[in-house]
């Protein structure tokens, strides 16, 4: 590995330029939540500047002889109407073109390479945070975190359907209407499934949050909503009165900066069925954004349930070896009834124990099946796990060497490190042949000598680093350890 160069693959180029756009923090404010907050600061001045544009217009109607000020007044304000409505149009074919690329990376007519597709995103997103500089993982987690949820969103959209736990009409009638076997891209995008369910909801996802970027939630947090500690510092009533904010502003922003398309054409007929297909999408948006506040309702938890997830797992301040105790919090929230309960657990048989992306440490087996006296490390690379404890890994090294032609293996529980009956299979090797293993795995061994002889997981984000070991998705044979 000390060989290779750091660098991207085209894949996480492309991904990062995605995430740049949708949330970012650039002097340029180009990013679709920065232009968000200007929205946020100038939507009074523009309501002001309408009404008083209305009020001349009715000052000059009052004199109905003076025809050349009535004029100038009626077109002053259908201009700066038509001004306001282009802009939310634009914001509008952003949103879908932003949630149609999102679906096209990870949709496929095979089952088999939409769930690759999606876990080759959730772990790249995931292992593009670095945990080494702490202020730069929290911005990327923070502005990835969007795409994170969508992803898990369209997952669970698709799990909650064959569970039959969805009971919402206009999602069960698109659902039916479906194209099983798009021949193309073209007939892909046309499926009514996806326009006006799969769409929506990614929209969805991307805009929770867009609230917090309202000037009065801003100000709670001291004008800065990616910085983690300002919330916590803030106490129960603040937070309550930042996610009120949040949830209004947010479906305010839905209903009247992004609102529906324009139809663009002549013929009455499709106009008329064009506006109907919008009205529809856009009350199927606002009520999924509405319905995750009170996710006791199925479709709630199309939203809520990945953003519980997402906030835990794309934490730094989460610790990273309780990273798959996460489902254990989420299936106490639905015990609780907090979150719907068997949403709960449809969603767990999603994403298991361990995160795609996470480093898992196992003892390997040698020919014959028996336990080596090492350890080795491994990536989780696998969505539907089964059972829930044993991840399906790529091998991230052989020997105790770093290597990029890493096969798949499904690490059993015995054997993976995380679980104490695992470590305690290595208590018995003597205190020199592991601190020999550390300082073959880890590169800067003296700085990093005092850490844990027998590891519960390892760091892969500078193994991820190396454009070489970027693919960690493609086709290999699965073994099981």
């Amino acid at each position: 590995m000390a060989k290779a160069k750091i660098g991207e693959s085209n894949y996480i180029k492309d991904l990062r330029v995605l995430v740049a756009k949708i949330h970012n923090k650039s002097s340029m404010r180009d990013s679709f939540y920065e232009q968000a907050t200007d929205y946020f600061n100038e939507q009074p001045l523009a309501l002001e500047r309408l009404e008083d544009l209305k009020n001349k217009q009715k000052q000059a109607e009052a004199n109905p002889k003076d025809e050349k000020t009535l004029k100038r007044a009626k077109k002053a304000v259908k201009d700066f109407e038509k001004q306001l409505k282009d802009e939310q149009v634009t914001r509008h074919k952003k949103m879908v073109a932003f949630a149609e690329q999102i679906i096209d990376m990870v949709e496929h007519n095979e089952d088999e390479e939409r769930v690759r597709a999606s876990a080759r995103l959730l772990g790249s997103v995931m292992l593009m945070g670095s945990d080494e500089v702490r202020h730069r993982a929290d911005q990327w987690h923070h502005h990835s975190q969007h795409i994170y949820k969508a992803v898990l969103a369209l997952l669970l959209l698709e799990q909650l359907v064959r569970d039959e736990l969805l009971t919402n009409p206009y999602l069960l009638r698109h659902e039916q209407a479906r194209v099983r076997n798009p021949k193309n891209k073209d007939e892909a995008r046309e499926c009514p499934y996806r326009r006006y369910v799969k769409v929506p909801l990614v929209m969805a996802a991307l805009l929770q949050d867009i609230g917090y970027y309202h000037p009065d939630a801003l100000a709670l947090v001291d004008n800065k909503p990616e910085d983690s500690r300002k919330q916590r510092s803030l106490d129960s009533e603040q937070k309550q009165a930042l996610r009120k904010i949040n949830f209004e502003q947010s479906l305010r922003f839905c209903r009247d900066a992004v609102g529906m398309d324009m139809y663009v054409g002549n013929s009455k007929e499709e106009r008329d069925q064009f506006e109907q297909n919008e009205k529809e999408k856009h009350k199927f948006l606002l009520t999924l954004l509405t319905a995750a506040a009170d996710p006791k309702q199925s479709i709630g938890n199309l939203l809520k349930i990945p953003q519980s997830y997402a906030s835990m797992v794309l934490n730094t301040r989460y610790a990273y070896t309780s990273m798959p105790n996460v489902i254990d919090v989420l299936t106490q929230l639905g015990e609780r009834r907090t979150l719907n309960e068997r949403a709960v657990q449809s969603f767990i048989g999603i994403v298991g124990r361990f995160p795609v992306g996470f480093g898992v440490t196992y003892i390997p087996k040698d020919s014959e099946g028996k336990d080596q006296e090492k350890y080795e490390y491994a990536i989780v690379t696998g969505l539907y796990p089964e059972p829930l404890d044993e991840p399906v890994c790529r091998m991230a090294t052989k020997n105790l060497t770093f290597y990029q032609f890493g096969t798949d293996v499904r690490v059993s529980q015995e054997n993976n490190l995380f679980f104490p009956e695992a470590r305690a299979k290595l208590e018995q090797i003597s205190r020199d042949r592991l601190i020999a293993i550390l300082r073959k795995l880890v590169s800067n061994f003296e700085e990093r000598k005092e850490l844990d002889l027998i590891p519960k997981c390892w760091h892969p984000h500078t193994f991820f680093s190396y454009a070489q070991h970027q693919n960690l998705w493609n086709k290999k044979q699965l073994s099981q350890n």
